[in-house]
């Protein structure tokens, strides 16, 4: 195979012709092309790319970023050298085989001298790269910052952005002390577990002040969709934050609360007031999305803005909230066709659309989900939402729980956080006949829900698990907390009827069964035992029991 380029990459960094000619490159594709000949046959996603050398800017921005940069560097190259760099929708290739490069450590340290200003991802995986090479250490495929799972990564390109900018602390100590900046960093990485958010580091967005710019000017910047700021200030052994969430596009304030804590609990990392704000700033976020697909047309509103919209109105009470979730996933699709996440929220969809019981054709829903999930994990093998979705079929349309918790253990493998496998999985180990398990996982999976509207799905299948435990108190109080959140989802009547009746309060059940019936008029005992998961675990025929005692008929 012919040669056709020369890189060095020890010394100063440069680029040459086969002959030894200079080719002069621009920072950004010298950085382009350090990172192909360091990766593993020449091949890097273009999400890592992206993420690596346009941190700050939109998803949409990056991708176009990385076009343009590929199609200038072909030029400078020449049409012999473009021949080893090929690019499809997911990948970029360099063909190493026709690529000389110069593995001289003599010559000095690696890129010696280069930088990238303001691309702090990208000088955090140079400064890696450099220290291994100084220890001699293979060089790594990825850099220390990237994250566990390649889920995360894919996911946060759909993810509203958002960076926390310092706090002003007012006296004593003004600005200089270091309480603001202390809440701002604690807030960033509670947004961040929080997985509802693509979170700017704030070692990144630390630079800004709201005093000196406008959050306008922020998000050109920082390519960010919010902004979180405000101010803190000491009260004896307690500090009082005020927050502040900011449109950035509209440089509109759209949210605003007092937060209380200890000083304590903050320095240690567990401050309860912050958790309380994480979670009010994503309600909040989700709240928008779904204002603005109510009287926007789709075809103007971000990726990040119909993702959320759709996730929330999947989980609505009204129909017509739900099937309006189906069509922003349709138009999600036609733009990013073979994008994992849409895929598997369009998967989660069909699902769902049985388990609320809108479906007549259970069959064509199960085929439709399966051939999402496998459709998302061929574009992405590692995504645990996926795998999440593959237990989710197994569990409730097909019934072959060993095979769901193969794919939870799966996702939970590539992240342990994944909320929705845990409490998936939490709940067919209940219906395996280890309730107590079951209740272990499920209550982890409650301390990380992802979204407020999703509760009421997480609370109604811990109610169902706490049933399997024979714990009737907890499945009614838990059923409750699902339906204060969505009074028709029938699975939670049917935990709630059930629990009632087997703790001998059968004149609440039979009124439980009542509104099940409104619910789900076709709803019966047959159905039951042929389509509902419970159905085929060791307690099923005592719950079915239970339910005909209620007056569920025949």
């Amino acid at each position: 195979m012919d040669l056709v380029l020369k890189v060095r990459q020890y010394g100063a960094f440069g680029v040459y012709k086969p002959d030894g000619e200079p080719i002069q490159l621009g920072a950004k594709h010298q950085a382009l092309l350090a990172l192909l000949i360091t990766a593993e046959e020449g091949v890097r996603t273009r999400a890592f790319l992206e993420h690596t050398l346009w941190s700050f800017a939109q998803p949409e921005q990056a991708k176009a970023s990385l076009r343009t940069a590929l199609s200038t560097l072909r030029k400078h190259i020449g049409p012999s050298a473009s021949s080893a760099l090929m690019a499809n929708r997911e990948r970029v290739t360099l063909d190493l085989r026709m690529i000389e490069i110069e593995a001289d450590t003599t010559r000095g340290a690696f890129m010696e001298g280069f930088e990238l200003p303001h691309e702090h991802v990208f000088a955090e995986w140079l400064s890696e790269m450099r220290s291994q090479t100084a220890s001699a250490a293979p060089a790594p495929l990825d850099p220390p910052w990237a994250p566990r799972d390649r889920s995360r990564v894919v996911l946060d390109e759909l993810l509203p952005s958002i960076a926390v900018l310092p706090f002003v602390q007012r006296s004593p100590g003004g600005s200089t002390a270091p309480l603001g900046a202390i809440l701002s960093e604690e807030l960033s990485r509670q947004l961040s577990r929080s997985q509802a958010f693509s979170v700017t580091s704030y070692m990144a967005s630390r630079q800004f002040s709201l005093d000196d710019v406008r959050p306008a000017e922020v998000s050109s910047v920082a390519g960010v969709s919010y902004l979180v700021s405000g101010s803190v200030f000491i009260n004896g052994h307690d500090f009082i934050a005020q927050i502040d969430l900011h449109d950035s596009h509209r440089e509109k304030v759209i949210w605003s609360r007092e937060f209380r804590g200890t000083l304590s609990d903050l320095l240690m990392g567990q401050s309860g007031p912050l958790r309380d704000a994480t979670s009010q700033i994503g309600q909040t976020v989700v709240g928008e999305a779904v204002r603005l697909v109510s009287f926007r047309p789709l075809s103007n509103l971000a990726n990040h803005t119909l993702l959320m919209a759709s996730i929330v109105m999947m989980q609505s009470k009204h129909v017509d909230q739900f099937e309006k979730s189906n069509e922003i996933l349709d138009t999600l699709m036609e733009r990013e066709m073979h994008h994992p996440v849409v895929l598997t929220w369009a998967g989660i969809w069909q699902v769902m659309r049985v388990q609320k019981g809108l479906s007549a054709d259970r069959r064509k829903r199960t085929l439709m989900a399966e051939n999402l999930a496998n459709a998302a994990l061929a574009q992405d093998p590692a995504f645990s939402l996926a795998h999440t979705l593959k237990g989710m079929i197994s569990s409730y349309l097909t019934f072959e729980f060993d095979s769901a918790q193969y794919s939870y253990d799966k996702a939970l493998q590539d992240n342990p956080n994944e909320a929705l496998a845990l409490l998936l999985k939490g709940a067919t180990r209940a219906m395996q006949n280890h309730p107590d398990e079951g209740m272990r996982l499920t209550e982890a999976a409650r301390k990380l829900t992802p979204l407020g509207p999703q509760r009421y799905y997480f609370n109604s299948l811990a109610a169902s698990v706490s049933l399997a435990a024979r714990d009737y108190d907890r499945a009614i109080e838990l059923a409750d907390q699902s339906l204060q959140e969505n009074d028709s989802y029938p699975s939670t009547l049917r935990t709630k009827a059930i629990a009632l009746q087997m703790s001998g309060r059968g004149d609440e059940a039979r009124d439980v069964v009542e509104s099940l019936m409104r619910v789900t008029p076709d709803f019966s005992l047959s159905r039951y035992m042929q389509e509902h998961a419970a159905a085929f675990t060791p307690s099923g025929p005592d719950w079915a029991s239970a339910l005909r005692e209620a007056g569920v008929p025949e």
